[in-house]
């Protein structure tokens, strides 16, 4: 019957909307004669445990709220029980039930409004499907600014407008919501949270190559999947790299369950993908699309007809080497001796 009272005061406390706290208790029964059943025979116990239930004769289960009983158990081992022994019992354990009740409403009273700071929350809330580029902005920078400076756990935008955003924190989470609906209204705005910032350098280098295979380094890593750099910057600066983002469904060949995790224990601060073009205005890679492709060289496409082709054993160049090498001939006397052997093995 503690898991009863546990159990409701978990829902609440995780914000689980219930009608009325429940609590439960465990009734017993002691006689002096088990052969009896009348009710000056019978002593009740409240709130028994394993030790008398076993020596026991009863074992009731009774669990409710402060208006009636939800549930209940009834075993027993004696020859049967007298309605005025029942009715003593389930006075007894509605008393109890009542008392729990007290104690857990000193504890929490109702169901939690606001949920604590260890459970993830979530937001739901539209904008304007020509917005979309605004939030996410050039390579994906402006959601990674976001989903940094308001500490989210994800942020997920539709191309219908509709925007998911998770996180621990209730304050975050509503000034993340705040901000973005301020980003979209206005025609500028910053790029973060933390108040104004010096407008970003834009990539103007040369657009890359879909399915082409590029190194990427890795700038930030999320519950989504990863951010890298794939194409280099000026030298003198005048543009930053290029960069991308590689969803969790494309590291792997398998599933990954914990994007973090996973590039963590590849243990690389770089690893090979394939731009795969453009998808709700950030750039796409797929490291599972490059497993087994080769790199080209400097960004530049990779032309298979300049690729080396492989030697078969009879090619010309193995036979060239292989005629520089002395051959040995068999002489006249060991090719007798050879055919003189075989025509032997062939006799019954």
């Amino acid at each position: 019957m503690a898991s009863v009272c546990g159990g409701c005061l978990a829902l609440m406390d995780s914000g689980v909307p219930i009608k009325n706290p429940v609590a439960g208790i465990a009734m017993g029964m002691l006689l002096n004669d088990k052969e009896g059943v009348s009710d000056e025979n019978a002593l009740i116990l409240s709130d028994i445990l394993g030790t008398e239930d076993a020596l026991g004769t009863m074992d009731f289960k009774v669990a409710g709220d402060r208006t009636g009983i939800t549930t209940f158990q009834l075993d027993i081992k004696c020859e049967g029980l007298s309605l005025q022994t029942m009715e003593r019992a389930l006075e007894q354990a509605r008393v109890g039930r009542l008392h729990i009740l007290d104690k857990m409403d000193e504890v929490l009273p109702k169901s939690r409004e606001i949920l604590p700071d260890t459970v993830p929350k979530l937001a739901r809330f539209t904008i304007e499907p020509s917005s979309i580029g605004k939030v996410i902005g050039p390579g994906g920078k402006q959601i990674r600014a976001v989903i940094e400076d308001f500490e989210l756990s994800n942020m997920n935008v539709q191309d219908d407008g509709s925007v998911q955003i998770s996180a621990f924190s209730q304050e975050k989470l509503v000034e993340a919501e705040a901000f973005v609906k301020k980003l979209v209204a206005s025609s500028g705005g910053p790029s973060g949270g933390r108040g104004e910032r010096k407008e970003r350098p834009q990539y103007t280098g040369p657009e890359p190559v879909e399915g082409q295979v590029y190194r990427g380094k890795i700038t930030g890593i999320h519950a989504f999947g990863v951010f890298l750099e794939f194409m280099p910057g000026a030298e003198d600066g005048s543009y930053p790299p290029l960069e991308g983002l590689c969803h969790v469904s494309e590291l792997a060949q398998d599933r990954v369950r914990n994007c973090e995790g996973f590039v963590k224990a590849m243990d690389k601060e770089e690893f090979n993908v394939v731009y795969t073009g453009v998808n709700k205005g950030k750039r796409s890679l797929s490291r599972k699309a490059a497993m087994g492709m080769k790199r080209s060289p400097n960004g530049k496409k990779f032309n298979k007809e300049k690729q080396p082709e492989p030697v078969s054993v009879t090619s010309e160049p193995e036979v060239e080497v292989i005629a520089k090498e002395p051959l040995s001939v068999m002489s006249e006397q060991e090719v007798d001796v050879i055919t003189k052997a075989m025509e032997d093995l062939q006799e019954p």
